[in-house]
């Protein structure tokens, strides 16, 4: 089980995109370590995820049941495509996507490889293993949460051992 805790941080003076900036923890239980930059606190409560209520500024507490289901294969297939072009752009080689569109946005996963916004930055080192990917959401409209990614994706990491995690954000 890993536990994400994020600083609410609404308008953008944390420094939440990064991964070991102490403005995010990923944390492993039962038996994880807590990573050197993390602060822990002695409260019992604190803020937990919401929503955007009837106002911009209303937060409502949300609790989420989440339902890991496969990708459409449509899907799953353009974006392993893009994750390609990506990986093939970071190695210096150019690839060719076919129909030239930019791929798919937006995607929620666990497992596989991370799709990032920009394909060559690579926000922590190779010596994490992928853990899952988490679109932003504004908290409106029908999204379930609010997520301040400026509009991008967040990503999570473990280490070799899986017993420390790392979580960062990226958008365009």
């Amino acid at each position: 089980m890993a536990y994400l805790f994020i600083t609410e941080d609404a308008i953008g003076n944390e420094s939440t995109f990064e991964a070991e900036a102490g403005e995010n923890a990923l944390l492993v239980q039962p038996g994880g370590r807590i990573p050197p930059f993390v602060n822990i606190s002695g409260s019992p409560t604190g803020p937990s995820l919401w929503r955007r209520g009837a106002t911009w500024d209303e937060q409502v507490p949300v609790e989420l049941l989440v339902d890991v289901a496969p990708l459409d294969p449509v899907q799953e297939r353009e974006l392993e495509e893009e994750i390609a072009r990506q990986e093939a752009e970071r190695a210096g080689a150019d690839f060719d996507l076919g129909d030239g569109e930019g791929g798919p946005d937006g995607y929620s996963y666990i497992g596989g490889k991370p799709h990032f916004w920009q394909p060559t930055l690579v926000p922590v080192s190779q010596e994490w293993r992928f853990f899952f990917q988490l679109d932003g959401a504004d908290g409106v409209d029908g999204e379930p949460y609010a997520l301040n990614f400026g509009g991008g994706t967040g990503y999570a990491f473990l280490s070799q051992d899986a017993l420390e995690g790392r979580f960062c954000w990226d958008c365009v």
